[in-house]
């Protein structure tokens, strides 16, 4: 194992032990691309989720939310290129149905399928290809299959997002895996896209439940391509105990190197969803120090990362400082002027308040690069946080000045 604990493995949500996944084209998606995806889990799991804070959540989010009150799910059925959103009391009789039909597809008691949907909003799910959908990607479950689930459940992505690690835990070697979708309508708080986690260590409800939650928080919510939060954003966790026949109690220590590894996991696909953020050519690091407590600084950092200003200005590689100090000021909390400072890269920009010289062939260098890391210190505590966004580029207009929904 490396120097973390764990090692990064290939097979996605198939990785972990009892795990199988499948992705198909039912007919959603107009082009034939594949749109639904199954993962299943061979024996049962306890499960979590964390859902969007957005008020018009949709049928699906309200459904597993409800469901995964007690604590437990055996598969996550998933379609793309139809978010059933805003789609009333028929939305949510499909949401039943598409969990249904997977749970007769697998023969799973009532309540251990939840699901999850995300595409275009305001539209109704052609539910006989949706349940036909269903029994094929059933019978296409393989331990090979978390690729083609990746990819079934892309919208404007360019790439499907996966990721798993394995480590040693009570000498047994564990695994964890997820998939990922989110290229647009990203912005905190949870989530800010799907995902499913899979694990094969036992994991209580309660306790994956909050390490779920804490997990999110420090990576999906520190994130925002265009600042619009979506309806249907959900992070589900599975963990069905099967590398352990005889169960196994976690020590701190192998509880503590459990949680890094999930956090490792969600920060690393949290960064993938900003890489390919439509229209993006930037990964923008935004770091805050000195404020009076972290959820200051989270505040601070949320609020440039938001700023069209700011996005524009490192998609045009100019550095407008004055956009950065201006969203910061706007975002809340504490602020002394005299005492702000901000960098570029390494290169102080702003302190006291002022721009400071600076030399502009240094600086376009620096705001040339793919990643881009923007510092500023208020000056005023100990509170620090960070942020990742992308730039805002003409493509990622054209693009959605062209989208129903």
């Amino acid at each position: 194992m490396n120097a973390m604990g764990f090692d990064r493995i290939l097979g996605g949500v198939c990785a972990p032990e009892g795990f199988l996944a499948s992705g198909v084209s039912c007919g959603i998606k107009a082009d034939g691309k594949n749109d639904l995806a199954l993962v299943y889990s061979s024996q049962p799991a306890f499960a979590a989720g964390v859902f969007t804070t957005n008020e018009m959540k949709a049928a699906p989010v309200l459904l597993t939310r409800s469901l995964l009150s007690a604590g437990q799910a055996q598969a996550v059925v998933l379609n793309s290129g139809c978010a059933n959103a805003m789609t009333g009391e028929r939305g949510m009789k499909d949401a039943v149905l598409m969990a249904k039909s997977a749970e007769k597809a697998l023969g799973l008691s009532s309540g251990q399928a939840v699901v999850a949907s995300t595409g275009h909003i305001g539209e109704f799910l052609p539910m006989d290809k949706v349940a036909s959908g269903i029994d094929q990607a059933a019978g296409e479950l393989s331990p090979g299959g978390n690729t083609d689930a990746a990819k079934a459940i892309m919208t404007t992505d360019t790439y499907p997002k996966e990721l798993a690690a394995e480590m040693e835990i009570g000498g047994k070697i564990v695994r964890i895996g997820a998939m990922a979708k989110g290229s647009g309508m990203v912005h905190p708080n949870m989530a800010t896209m799907l995902a499913v986690i899979t694990t094969d260590i036992e994991l209580p409800h309660d306790m994956m439940q909050d390490w779920l939650a804490s997990a999110v928080e420090w990576s999906f919510n520190r994130i925002s391509v265009d600042g619009d939060q979506s309806t249907n954003d959900m992070v589900l966790m599975l963990a069905n105990g099967a590398a352990f026949s005889e169960g196994h109690v976690l020590s701190s220590q192998e509880a503590d190197l459990f949680y890094r590894a999930l956090c490792w996991l969600t920060g690393n696909l949290a960064m993938s969803l900003v890489k390919d953020g439509e229209g993006a050519s930037k990964l923008i690091r935004i770091v805050v120090n000195g404020t009076v407590d972290d959820a200051d600084a989270v505040r601070v950092g949320r609020a440039i990362a938001n700023s069209n200003l700011v996005k524009c200005s490192f998609n045009g590689e100019q550095l407008n400082i004055g956009r950065v100090a201006a969203a910061a000021g706007s975002a809340g909390v504490v602020l002394d002027p005299a005492k702000f400072i901000a960098f570029i890269g390494e290169h102080k920009v702003a302190e006291g308040g002022k721009a400071v010289d600076y030399d502009p062939a240094d600086l376009t260098r620096i705001m040339k690069r793919d990643e881009v890391e923007l510092t500023v210190n208020l000056g005023l505590g100990s509170g620090s946080a960070y942020f990742l966004t992308c730039d805002l580029s003409t493509a990622y207009v054209e693009f959605n000045a062209g989208e129903r929904s």
